[in-house]
């Protein structure tokens, strides 16, 4: 839970939604089309304002995504940007505690959420309940030492926002190398075991964690 008071909260949302989540369409793409998957279902944990679970449901009738957020606001403007889809249900919802059964999910992804994870063992041992046997876990955060892609950012002008900018805001909300670490170690002492393989995609460190 954030520590934020609620106006903090509601502005820092829209901040995103206006900056960020834009500049980062083109990577919502690049992940979506390299997980594959285009049918059953697939949970998004801390959506935010819900472009990755949108752009997962795009095309894709047959796939039903979810996103979860405990934000009141992130949900709503991530109702606002799912229009009229009828394949992306919006919850609140604390990734600790995930109110589906067993088996329900083939993906389950947590994009730029984990460094706000209070309890992460109980989070990766949620996602192993809820995943179908064979199904993936992949967790994704920024890092601001690592390349950053040109076509992984859409910016205006073809110049803004800049690389520096980027960065500044990676190492203010992001992981360092020693929490990512830290992330890792939790990952592979929950029940996904040794099946959890350390990778970079794009701009972003992730977790692939397999059921």
């Amino acid at each position: 839970m954030s520590l934020l008071p609620e106006g903090r909260r509601t502005l820092t949302a829209w901040a995103y939604q206006a900056g960020p989540a834009t500049w980062y369409q083109p990577a919502y793409r690049f992940i979506v089309a390299d997980i594959g998957v285009s049918r059953g279902a697939w949970l998004d944990i801390g959506c935010g304002p819900g472009w990755l679970a949108i752009r997962a449901a795009e095309g894709n009738p047959e796939l039903d995504v979810v996103g979860i957020d405990t934000s009141d606001t992130m949900l709503e403007l991530a109702r606002g940007n799912k229009g009229g889809r009828l394949n992306v249900t919006l919850r609140k919802m604390d990734g600790a505690q995930v109110v589906y059964p067993p088996g329900t999910f083939e993906v389950v992804t947590a994009l730029q959420s984990a460094h706000h994870w209070t309890d992460p063992a109980a989070i990766f041992a949620e996602a192993w309940r809820v995943l179908a046997p064979g199904g993936r876990m992949f967790v994704y955060e920024a890092d601001p030492e690592g390349e950053i892609p040109k076509e992984w950012i859409q910016r205006r002008g073809g110049i803004f926002p800049p690389d520096a900018l980027l960065r500044r805001q990676w190492r203010k909300y992001g992981m360092d190398q020693r929490r990512w670490d830290e992330l890792r170690a939790v990952a592979m002492a929950s029940p996904f075991g040794t099946d959890v393989a350390d990778e970079r995609h794009g701009f972003y460190r992730r977790l692939v964690c397999t059921r």
